[in-house]
């Protein structure tokens, strides 16, 4: 609906240039593999032998489905010096082909059906600003951001919604990292197993003047060793979607020179890095150098017994580290110790920067075969700024065809260019 128009702004509202109000709903289904409903026999071992397949497919079986719905407002002001565009959306994932376990009396491991409901919410932003607009200097930047939280609303009939489920990540990462997707809940959580343990909720100590002082959190250590407990229950300690990703470019010209530049942005995410858990172990990093001469004392508390009411009575760790070298190697250093090894995955970088020259039309109207020329200088990866420790934060891993966030192994740096770029027109 154009609002600047049945509303007659142009006389009402001068400064409003521009006021859309938009509305859109798509149904959109995609198809399984070739010949995904035929079952086949699958040779044995056994020399003509063969046996059902693992999976019996449903004949039945639909297209998976995806229903968006989105509202928008568009508007500009000011003869089109600033504007902005923000949009809400809902997309329902359903009828997802999924193989669920099956009875192995049926012959066969799993049964193929529709199943599940994944729910994506979101708002994406758009904002322009023109701060200067002469005959020799235009100034523009452009906003975006995007927020996106994806829901598993839905599983199938029979799912204990207390069991995840597991995103496959292949088996390089072993059995210390997960990925799971709780029912009703935001997906992408990663857990650990193997990590430290922690004294639970309720667990205090005495301080100096007898006060009862909370440590629930803290690292639980062995008083006589000085190493840490490790935990024999999965935590959860991250997801691996960002809350927020973005943008900035921005173009200053002056005559018929323009530089411009752009930016990416990431508020939160996490992922576990192989990368510095190996090196790490190893003892090549800089969180194994405390204590390698003198040993130290590991930050926690040691367990003394319980009170009545079943809450952990603790004190402050003082035991010296029995040996340095075990205490990393074995425990704070592990590299299956998840914790010391995900990182917030924020960042800001400057994708590209750019140097433009236009050559003058004036020049250009001298001679009839070019139309146009352009000389320009450019930059790629010029720099990012983060505390994920290991080269680009947008770093995943592959399993199979299959690109995942959440998790980096052996990532190469990112690659930064320069070059030139002639354009001619004619």
């Amino acid at each position: 609906a154009m609002l600047d128009r049945m509303l007659n702004l142009q006389e009402n509202a001068p400064w409003i240039t521009f006021l859309k109000l938009r509305g859109s709903w798509a149904n959109v289904g995609r198809d399984t593999d070739p010949y995904a409903l035929d079952q086949y026999y699958t040779a044995t071992d056994f020399p003509g032998g063969f046996r059902p397949g693992a999976t019996i497919p449903d004949p039945n079986i639909c297209p998976e489905n995806v229903a968006t719905w989105e509202i928008g407002l568009e508007a500009k002001f000011l003869e089109n010096r600033i504007g902005f565009d923000v949009a809400l959306y809902q997309s329902d994932v359903t009828n997802q082909i999924y193989d669920v376990t099956n009875d192995y009396m049926s012959g066969a491991k799993y049964y193929t059906e529709n199943i599940g409901l994944i729910r994506n919410k979101g708002i994406e932003i758009a904002m322009t600003f023109v701060p200067v607009r002469t005959k020799d200097w235009n100034w523009t930047i452009n906003v975006n951001a995007a927020r996106n939280i994806g829901i598993l609303k839905e599983m199938y009939d029979g799912w204990d919604i207390t069991q995840p489920h597991e995103t496959d990540y292949g088996t390089y990462f072993g059995s210390a990292f997960y990925v799971y997707n709780f029912v009703g809940r935001k997906m992408g959580e990663i857990w650990g197993a193997k990590l430290l343990e922690v004294a639970p909720e309720g667990s205090y100590y005495l301080d100096a003047d007898g006060n009862k002082v909370d440590c629930s959190g803290q690292y639980i250590i062995d008083s006589k060793t000085g190493y840490p407990s490790i935990s024999d229950e999965k935590r959860c300690i991250g997801n691996i979607n960002p809350d927020w990703t973005g943008g900035i470019s921005t173009s200053l010209r002056w005559k018929d020179l323009t530089l411009s530049m752009a930016f990416s942005a990431q508020i939160g995410g996490d992922t576990y890095s192989v990368t510095a858990a190996v090196l790490g172990q190893q003892g090549k990093l800089t969180n194994t150098l405390e204590g390698r001469n003198d040993g130290l004392v590991a930050e926690g508390v040691n367990v003394v017994g319980t009170d009545e009411n079943g809450n952990m009575i603790c004190q402050v760790n003082n035991t010296i580290t029995e040996n340095i070298y075990n205490y990393y190697k074995d425990y704070a250093a592990n590299r299956y110790n998840l914790e010391a090894y995900t990182y917030d995955t924020s960042f800001l970088k400057l994708k590209e920067l750019r140097l433009e020259y236009n050559f003058p039309k004036s020049l250009m109207s001298k001679q009839k075969v070019l139309q146009g020329v352009s000389l320009a200088a450019y930059a790629t990866n010029v720099f990012c700024l983060t505390d994920y420790p290991f080269y680009d934060p947008e770093a995943g891993t592959m399993n199979g065809t299959s690109m995942l966030r959440g998790a980096e192994a052996g990532s190469y740096p990112m690659a930064r260019t320069y070059g030139f770029n002639l354009k001619l027109k004619f």
